[in-house]
């Protein structure tokens, strides 16, 4: 079974010996050797397991519907009958809510019913977003809404201090130490598992828990769930 998915990750370009170049190729390198790491651990596991058991196994572990964690990426029609403790509503502007293009215009009525849906699919957190400068104006919508009155003006914005990260430290050194041994245990360089420059933004901002550790430059989802419970350790031990 792991055979079987070696070769379909070689099919798809996996290259232990790769130097990516972007962010996007690093990541994607790294989803392709945890899912060979994976699927070792679970023929070690599961000696008689097939392809599809293991297939069943990853949605088990890794579905937000089974696991509760993750994010759903869906359009306002697909959310309908749906509910989220946390509900983000990007990019609210006008010329995309209502829609319009070259040869439509979206009408306006149903485009309000759906921002309508979309604000109520949120159980406790309802977070919107639209740009306060450059030609784009916001959604006209906003201007219908009733925020709190702890919602900051449209263009009162205060920008988070810059993190000055050095590389060096005994935290640094100890996250190193655990990146290369994890690097090791799933048969990838250690670049996949974070980047120095990474490693020393949380070695400087010392995360707690797991929404401080999302918070830091190149650490995705994909990699909070695979590292978090690690790194927290790490940084806990002092």
């Amino acid at each position: 079974m792991a055979e079987s998915v070696a070769d379909i990750t070689d099919q798809l370009g996996y290259d232990a010996e790769a130097s990516p170049d972007t962010d996007e190729e690093v990541t994607r390198q790294s989803d392709l050797a945890r899912m060979r790491s994976l699927a070792s651990e679970f023929e070690r596991a599961h000696p008689d397991g097939d392809l599809g058991a293991f297939v069943a196994e990853l949605a088990r572990r890794f579905s937000t519907e089974h696991s509760g964690r993750g994010v759903n990426l869906l359009t306002y029609h697909r959310a309908k009958g749906l509910e989220f403790d946390a509900v983000f509503l990007p990019r609210l502007v006008d010329g995309e809510l209502p829609f319009r293009s070259g040869r439509a215009k979206a009408d306006p009525e149903e485009e309000r019913r759906l921002l309508y849906v979309g604000i109520t699919r949120a159980r406790r957190y309802l977070f919107l977003t639209w740009p306060t400068d450059g030609r784009a104006r916001p959604s006209p919508f906003l201007d219908e809404l009733e925020l709190a009155p702890s919602v900051p003006a449209r263009r009162s914005s205060t920008p988070r201090p810059p993190v000055t990260v050095g590389r060096g430290g005994a935290l640094f050194d100890r996250l190193r130490e655990w990146r290369r041994k994890r690097a090791q245990t799933d048969g990838v360089p250690a670049y996949v598992v974070f980047h120095d420059r990474t490693l020393a933004e949380i070695a400087e901002r010392k995360p707690r828990d797991w929404a401080d550790l999302a918070a830091v430059a190149g650490v995705g989802p994909g990699k909070l769930e695979r590292y978090a419970d690690e790194v927290l350790e790490v940084v806990a031990a002092g």
